[in-house]
């Protein structure tokens, strides 16, 4: 049985998500993109890439607008 997704991040999330990456990428924002990894609940995992790298984070969130976000790399 696959988990239930109950607060996923919205594109605001993403887009900070995204900016956070650029500096470990050393990439500009606008070349960094992100994928959403394994999802449970209202936490998970979120992949950035651009400029041939990539950083994971691990997201917690408590409404899918507001969430808090942790490089595991």
């Amino acid at each position: 049985m696959a988990p239930v997704v109950t607060t996923a991040p919205d594109d605001f999330v993403l887009r900070d998500v995204r900016k956070d990456a650029a500096q470990y990428l050393d990439c500009q924002v606008p070349n960094v993109h992100v994928a959403m990894g394994p999802w449970a609940g209202s936490e998970g995992n979120v992949t950035a890439y651009g400029c041939g790298r990539q950083v994971n984070y691990y997201l917690r969130c408590i409404t899918n607008h507001q969430c808090s976000l942790t490089a595991t790399d």
